[in-house]
């Protein structure tokens, strides 16, 4: 396809070369019959100032021929109407009873005599004057001539230009028109292609425009400042640029969204989904023992009251391992769909933990395990609830793993801007890849030894699930001779705490 740059200046050019042929043309054509009424023309303004000076005097007639010739190239003689030559611009001086036949009349006279011979009386007699063409033989020269009559005598005066002056004007009109032809088809085509440019460079800059956006890059703009309707259309294509790339971005902020709630709602629905198996399946244990003892004691197969104790103990076990169960998964439901508000207050680390300590060592003591706690004097404005939530459930994770004699480290410390729990608890390890699932809902690394040792799954999930809605984070990791699991809760105190109310006594 073709530039429109070149389409543009292919058109001034052929519009120029039109120009230059039909003038050349028209030049060619009608510039001899243009010049000759001009030329006869100038002989007619002649013959009328020679006939008005004439009345003047022979001096004013003189002076007036001269001028003639010396203005208009014309040649002039005066011939009486019985032939006999009266003034001829050739001779030196006026002529009188010269025959007209004598061989010592200089050429022009022949050529007035002869013009004289060839016009035509009656249209003389008519309209004063004709034009006529005269051939000189000698000179192989032709002339125009006008024939008039100069007064009332009847004298006639004959003003003769040769034709000679014609062709050398033809040819320099000819030679001129085509250098001058030339110069103008030179300068026509520079000047096309500076217009072409002109006018087609803003068209392609906006057609760059254009295509960019239709590639989606909407940085590039229109930069031309001219105010006419390719500048306006600049502008227009400028602000749709703008509209578009706002239009865009709005979409696919609007169809990120939409993603996110999408992948949001099926991941609510596979939580949802996960929820109610592992719920189902968690369940089903001890509904299955409570119903079978139930029955049992309904049907008196428990006939010694060793037997029925044994019965109800199981059923009350079962019966509150299923409310501590139902509870945790509130809590976890709270957390995870932000229904848990955060109560920031301050808290005493050392304290919290001993606290946690002392309401957990009952547990430890029966497995005779060593809870030991590391004083840090740390100071955190958080959630006191839900910490103690996560130190309470870091420490029956830790004492449920724990083998009986071992050993339990709680510590705490300062780190960037918070404080960092850790709660170390003796026992083997974990494998690498089992760890990152260990906050997964209803994960067990042993199920069946898991639910000899009470634990429902749901713990740790509570633990990431707040610190999630704290803006902290948890972790765990093997060390030496056990493993270590830590929180990290920033600390939220505010800027500017309220002055202290002073009283001053007045004794």
């Amino acid at each position: 396809m073709k530039s429109i740059k070149i389409k543009f200046f292919a058109a001034i050019c052929a519009i120029a070369i039109a120009f230059v042929g039909i003038l050349s043309i028209i030049s060619l054509t009608f510039y001899d019959n243009y010049y000759l009424w001009q030329r006869e023309k100038a002989l007619t303004d002649v013959y009328i100032q020679l006939c008005s000076a004439n009345n003047k005097g022979d001096e004013e007639f003189i002076n007036e021929i001269i001028y003639s010739e010396d203005t208009e190239g014309v040649r002039v003689s005066v011939i009486s109407k019985n032939g006999t030559v009266i003034y001829d611009s050739t001779m030196n001086e006026q002529l009188t009873g010269i025959e007209k036949t004598g061989e010592t009349l200089f050429y022009g006279l022949k050529i007035a005599q002869n013009a004289v011979n060839e016009a035509d009386k009656q249209k003389i007699a008519a309209t004063g004057m004709d034009f006529v063409n005269v051939y000189d033989k000698a000179r192989a020269e032709e002339f125009l001539c006008l024939v008039g009559i100069l007064d009332s005598t009847g004298n006639y005066i004959i003003a003769r230009i040769p034709f000679t002056y014609l062709e050398q004007n033809s040819s320099f009109n000819l030679l001129f028109l085509g250098i001058s032809g030339g110069l103008t088809l030179i300068i026509c085509i520079i000047l096309a292609f500076i217009i072409a440019r002109h006018f087609t460079n803003p068209l392609i800059e906006i057609a760059d425009v254009a295509n960019a956006m239709a590639e989606m890059d909407f940085s590039k703009k229109y930069e031309g400042t001219v105010n006419d309707e390719i500048g306006r259309l600049g502008q227009s294509i400028n602000r749709l640029s703008e509209h578009l790339e706002q239009t865009i971005a709005q979409l696919k902020s609007t169809n990120v969204k939409l993603e996110h709630e999408i992948k949001q709602k099926e991941k609510i629905d596979n939580m949802r989904q996960e929820f109610i198996v592992n719920v189902s399946h968690e369940l089903k244990t001890p509904i299955a023992l409570i119903q079978g003892y139930a029955e049992g004691l309904q049907e008196g197969i428990a006939e010694s009251d060793e037997d029925r104790d044994y019965y109800c103990t199981t059923i009350v076990d079962e019966a509150r391992r299923m409310n501590k169960m139902v509870m945790q998964l509130l809590s976890l439901s709270k957390l995870e769909l932000g229904g848990e508000n955060v109560n920031v207050s301050e808290i005493d680390i050392d304290e919290l933990i001993n606290t946690s300590t002392n309401k957990a060592r009952v547990l430890a003591d029966a497995k005779n395990q060593d809870i030991q706690t590391i004083s840090s004097g740390l100071i955190i404005y958080s959630d006191y609830g839900m910490i103690e939530q996560v130190v309470n459930n870091y420490l029956s994770n830790a004492i449920r793993y724990t083998p009986e004699g071992g050993k339990i480290i709680i510590s705490a410390y300062k780190q960037l801007d918070g404080v960092q729990i850790s709660v170390f608890n003796e026992g083997e390890g974990l494998p690498e890849n089992e760890i990152p699932k260990l906050w997964e809902k209803f994960y067990r690394t042993d199920k069946a030894r898991s639910r000899e040792l009470g634990g429902t799954g749901v713990g740790l999930s509570i633990v990431k699930a707040t610190a999630e809605v704290l803006g902290g984070k948890c972790d765990a990791r093997n060390v030496n001779n056990g493993i270590e699991f830590t929180f990290f809760v920033p600390d939220n105190k505010p800027k500017a705490l309220p002055p202290a109310n002073v009283s001053n006594d007045k004794k």
